[in-house]
């Protein structure tokens, strides 16, 4: 998370169908591919969006949504929020960015709790405010005074220090996955195709012509589009070399306790009897306890998310640092061991979002780093003001325009 302390590491029934083979109808539109000068078409739109994590299915609930009623379909190679989405631990912060992304997080914010509010996001996704702390110990070494404001599920003859780092007017989380599975069911009219989106066809011109899709019972499909958004997450730089993207894994452990923990947030800082010094994040949610250790690049990026390999070492070490500054985690039982590979812009700060430099009528939205479940559905709503509106007025986003690349 960024601020003053730089961490690691989102009423209509729809109608859902989902794709195995068969391409969409062509529709047609014509536009230019600068970001703030898109020529609507009269014609129904029919856009693709690639990636069935958090900023696709944001993406494609926002597109659906729209009153100019685009046709929409959502290629994903493996399940809805198998990658990251389904695995972050899912805090939200209005004001922990810097100047490029303070502008989108705030509209996501915002959106974050009007889509809670719309759609019963409290039990649907587990969203709510939280107060965020930073937590101080040293493993095996009381604190010398006492320390006011311990949550009470921590170990008070460790802690050192608690800071404040968000309040509930600030910091709230959800659920990565359950709202990823809910705003995808409450998207309307959306079209899934299970398969890897493995090339973006081009007309001689440059225009978007379509995307090919492989299926692993099948020979390749040809999906025609007008429009092709590309959320890929680390898996972007496949479809689109020249959109640098590195990638780290993540792994996560989640805990189910005995008894509720009051919802606190953790950054720690945790002093091993060894000296080192690890900083696990805990994230309390409704019915279980999500904790997150530090990225690493031993094993690299797969084809297909549901291919991640998880290395139940690190996890176990995750178990072994936050069961020092709570006897609760140390006693609770692992429910999940987990890993996720996190998307990071090469070239400046923040991700990338609009169209793609040298092609027509491709857009791009990748690069959010651990801060995709937070401005997701702001990515998601400023892509569609993009593509049906033809500007952005929502937020301010030029610096994350991906023609920075070519500058």
């Amino acid at each position: 998370m960024t601020s003053t302390r730089v961490r690691r590491f989102l009423i209509r029934r729809p109608s859902l169908t989902l794709l195995s083979r068969r391409p969409s109808p062509p529709l047609c539109l014509e536009n230019k591919p600068q970001q703030y000068s898109l020529k609507l078409s009269p014609m129904p739109k029919n856009v693709v969006v690639i990636g069935g994590g958090i900023v696709g299915v944001s993406t494609a609930y926002y597109l659906s949504h729209h009153e100019s009623n685009p046709f929409v379909t959502l290629i994903e190679a493996s399940s809805i929020a198998c990658g990251a989405s389904g695995k972050a631990g899912g805090l939200l912060a209005l004001d922990w960015h810097g100047n490029d992304t303070a502008s989108l997080a705030r509209l996501s914010y915002q959106l974050h709790a009007s889509l809670a509010e719309e759609f019963n996001g409290r039990e649907r996704w587990g969203y709510r405010e939280l107060t965020t702390l930073e937590i101080n110990c040293t493993q095996g070494k009381p604190p010398t005074r006492q320390v006011a404001n311990v949550p009470d599920w921590l170990r008070e003859d460790v802690v050192s220090k608690v800071g404040n780092l968000g309040t509930t007017q600030s910091t709230a989380q959800v659920h990565p996955r359950k709202f990823c599975e809910a705003i995808f069911k409450e998207s309307k009219d959306l079209k899934l195709i299970i398969g890897y989106a493995s090339k973006i066809i081009l007309h001689g011109n440059k225009k978007v012509k379509g995307v090919e899709v492989e299926f692993d019972d099948d020979e390749p499909q040809f999906i025609e589009a007008d429009v092709v958004v590309v959320a890929a997450g680390p898996w972007t730089t496949r479809l689109l070399p020249n959109i640098p993207v590195s990638t780290q894994r993540a792994h996560s452990i989640t805990i189910a306790t005995q008894t509720p923990v009051s919802p606190h947030a953790l950054f720690t800082n945790i002093k091993l009897k060894n000296g080192t010094v690890v900083t696990p994040e805990i994230y309390p949610r409704l019915d279980e306890i999500y904790a997150c250790g530090d990225v690493d690049k031993l094993a690299p990026l797969p084809k297909f998310a549901r291919d991640v390999t998880v290395d139940e070492g690190r996890c176990r070490r995750i178990l072994e640092n936050i069961s020092v500054v709570s006897e609760l985690l140390e006693k609770g039982d692992v429910t999940a061991m987990q890993a996720c590979y996190l998307p990071y812009s090469e070239i400046g700060p923040g991700p990338s979002i609009g169209w793609v430099p040298g092609m027509r009528n491709v857009a791009v939205a990748t690069g959010h780093s651990c801060w995709g479940i937070c401005n997701a559905p702001g990515t998601g709503k400023l892509l569609t003001e993009l593509i049906c509106e033809g500007r952005i007025s929502s937020a301010n986003i030029q610096s994350l325009d991906p023609s920075r690349y070519t500058r």
